[in-house]
């Protein structure tokens, strides 16, 4: 049996048809389906096609206006309801953790004993400009109003706001960092002092081949086929649930990254090393995922404290003021410069598209290059292809 339901909110009337009842073997409810409708007309005709015996129902729902609901909220009380609440179980823990410093050192302060419905986009632009004055860069004004919009479009939903001020706002703007490439000076003193720190192999890994940090720190000796001078990219780290850090397969974009002759040698000490360590430390040593680079102790590094020491260390060779996503970057120049094709240079990074590297690689770049050998050294070359 079908029935068409004709709910009445206030001035507003809606329409729907439930229908295909169903029992639940295991649990003994009831189910049926819904489907809405906006006018009443369309209801009947969906009736008219199920034809099956029908019978309406109104229900009319009392509201109170949402202007005099909305008084009874201050802002902090709702943000402290939805955000640690319903929108807390849907994003990631490191996602909350920048989401609720942004709340607690831009958003709250500054609207916090407000009632919510008496924010307005006025109030709003000027929260975004005297962030500007401040100083904070474009990428934090652009978070404070990507969380504001949805902070006020779960207000709406939840009938506490006729509308979302935030909606019509122009989004605030972060234009495209460009990468810094190193010359090759640069690179020789960045890793001049990162060996005498104890960490030049890993940055002259990435120089030298071009993977992305979580690609790195992922990075298992079986991922490596020394005998034919490659490495087979599949795994990156990632966070989980509590902040836990995971190493993950890639679902899909496995790539074979070639070794330059003269980093063969270097990664062979490097293991040599690694396995001294090893024994020394006996069970102390976490070893389940027989990382490339761990930690001193075995296991997986943080990626943002290995960020933290290569801006040391950056600082210290007084070199360019880069990230260690410039270190890809700065591979690919390498690369080009070298004379390897940009197809092939795209291969290597993993990219979908050569395009992709004209939005960082200098102008006098061009895909007219002759192709040659890879990093070759002291006589011996390797090609990529």
């Amino acid at each position: 049996m079908a029935k068409k339901v004709i709910i009445e909110k206030g001035l507003r009337m809606r329409y729907a048809v439930i229908y295909d009842e169903k029992l639940d073997s295991k649990t003994g409810k009831r189910y049926m389906k819904q489907k809405s409708f906006p006018t009443s007309e369309e209801a009947d005709k969906f009736l008219d096609e199920l034809g099956s015996d029908t019978s309406e129902l109104s229900i009319f729902m009392e509201t109170e206006p949402k202007e005099q609901q909305a008084t009874k909220v201050l802002f902090n009380e709702y943000v402290e309801d939805w955000f640690y609440g319903e929108y807390a179980h849907v994003i990631k823990h490191q996602t909350f953790k920048v989401r609720q410093a942004l709340l607690k050192k831009h958003i709250v302060p500054y609207f916090g004993d407000k009632y919510l419905h008496e924010i307005t986009e006025q109030e709003i632009a000027e929260l975004f400009a005297q962030k500007d004055h401040e100083g904070y860069s474009k990428s934090t004004v652009g978070s404070v109003h990507n969380l504001l919009s949805t902070l006020f479009r779960s207000a709406v939903k939840k009938g506490y706001l006729d509308k979302n001020p935030v909606r019509y706002m122009n989004m605030v703007k972060v234009p495209n960092r460009i990468p810094v490439i190193l010359s090759e000076s640069e690179v020789e003193r960045l890793l001049e002092v990162a060996y005498s720190e104890g960490e030049g192999m890993m940055y002259e890994f990435g120089i030298s081949t071009g993977l992305r940090l979580a690609e790195i720190l992922a990075l298992s000796w079986s991922d490596i086929d020394f005998d034919h001078q490659a490495i087979i990219v599949k795994k990156s780290v990632g966070v989980g649930v509590g902040g836990k850090r995971n190493i993950m397969e890639m679902r899909s974009d496995f790539r074979n990254v070639m070794i330059p002759s003269q980093l063969l040698p270097k990664l062979q000490k490097h293991k040599e090393e690694q396995q001294l360590m090893k024994e020394e430390l006996g069970d102390q040593y976490e070893d389940e995922h027989d990382l490339v680079f761990p930690k001193k102790g075995g296991g997986v590094q943080r990626s943002s404290t290995v960020r933290a020491r290569f801006n040391r260390i950056v600082d210290k060779a007084n070199i360019s003021k880069i990230n260690f996503h410039d270190i890809r970057k700065t591979h690919a120049s390498l690369l080009i410069k070298a004379g390897v094709p940009l197809y092939l240079v795209s291969k290597q990074l993993g990219y979908k598209s050569v395009d992709t590297l004209y939005h960082f690689l200098p102008p006098q770049f061009s895909d007219s290059m002759k192709s040659i050998k890879l990093f070759g050294v002291n006589g011996k070359e390797n090609d990529i292809e």
